[in-house]
């Protein structure tokens, strides 16, 4: 593949442009409008969205609590995706300054314990805020709410669970209104903490460095997407044993909806956004060769992800050579992203975490 071809070019090109000082490598990095535009163009814009969307979940949930219907929860269930996939457009932003005030863990920790969930919802407690803040992370979160509104894939069973019982009901307006309370703050953090910091960030450690801490967090969801979403829950990584339990949301089978809203978030901030980075990678790379392949590669993983005409739960067992397709897809972009891509930003590539986002 010509990936490879690009990354012994592009190591070279680093070589030339790195040997002197870092004054060669400014003059191709518009930081200041740069960056504070990527923050009011993409991440911004993203949180916004999610927070609408998690805000008429809660709607819904006290609509549903007036009339406890199948149709009632039908919406919620359908709500719940919307709000989810927007959700992870939004970890794409998940930098490590963010990473460290935990919201991503407290909106999406997976995977839930459900009898822990179970076992809150029998103390008959009062579910606000305060209650919901202080309990486990695989208690609540959108990973709660899908078990809440999917049981075990069985949406009567799900019904009958919350007719049956009101205390169930108010756990699930608490876990949504502690995750509105979460993106409330990591808006804030944002605007108020981060913002003005990120946009000048151009240190020379990856942790006070913009454009290393934006461009790794695409990799490191690549990698999560490729290893832990997709890999270990069909038996493509380290073992060959399948596991469909460790498949983030298994129990609404959204799984590879999930996947693709991510992917497609990541070709947004490479090339689609206004303010994207393959306006720098052709800057540098003034063939624009890099960017082409890069968009084919992105063709190929949303085809592997048509291919598949069910869900990926099912894919794993009824169709595994799809399920191969598409992880071979995504770990060929992951080496364009990663390779290619960093070595001619001259981005070091951070360690990743396969355990989440």
């Amino acid at each position: 593949m010509k990936k490879y071809v690009f990354s012994t070019i592009f190591i070279i090109l680093i070589i030339f442009s790195c040997k002197n000082d870092d004054s060669d490598s400014t003059t191709i990095e518009p930081l200041d409008d740069f960056y504070a535009n990527f923050y009011s163009t993409n991440i911004y814009p993203a949180i916004i969205d999610f927070k609408t969307e998690i805000e008429t979940e809660i709607e819904y949930i006290n609509q549903f609590n007036e009339s406890q219907t199948l149709e009632n929860l039908v919406l919620l269930q359908d709500q719940w995706l919307i709000a989810t996939t927007s959700y992870s457009k939004v970890r794409a932003y998940n930098y490590v300054p963010v990473k460290q005030n935990f919201y991503d863990t407290n909106i999406f920790n997976f995977p839930v314990n459900t009898a822990i969930i179970e076992t809150l919802v029998s103390e008959e407690a009062t579910y606000d805020t305060s209650y919901i803040s202080v309990k486990s992370t695989t208690s609540k979160g959108l990973g709660a709410m899908e078990y809440l509104l999917f049981d075990e894939q069985n949406t009567n069973e799900a019904l009958s669970l919350l007719q049956a019982n009101e205390f169930r009901v108010n756990y699930l307006l608490g876990v949504a209104n502690e995750i509105l309370r979460q993106t409330e703050l990591l808006l804030d953090f944002w605007e108020n903490d981060y913002k003005t910091e990120f946009a000048n960030s151009d240190g020379d450690a990856c942790t006070s460095n913009a454009r290393c801490l934006a461009f790794n967090q695409l990799i490191n969801i690549l990698d999560v997407i490729k290893v832990t979403k997709i890999g270990k829950p069909a038996g493509l990584e380290s073992s060959d044993n399948i596991d469909l339990e460790i498949l983030e949301a298994f129990r609404s089978k959204k799984s590879l909806q999930l996947i693709k809203s991510s992917i497609e978030e990541i070709e947004y901030i490479y090339s689609l956004s206004d303010v994207n980075f393959a306006s720098i990678v052709d800057e540098i790379d003034d063939t624009g060769a890099l960017s082409a392949e890069i968009a084919i590669s992105f063709n190929e993983v949303y085809e592997s992800i048509d291919a598949i005409d069910t869900s990926l739960y099912d894919a794993i067992t009824t169709n595994p050579e799809k399920v191969q397709a598409l992880y071979n897809a995504v770990g060929d972009l992951t080496v364009y992203f990663s390779v290619d891509g960093a070595s001619l930003l001259s981005v070091t590539v951070l360690p990743t975490d396969n355990d989440g986002d």
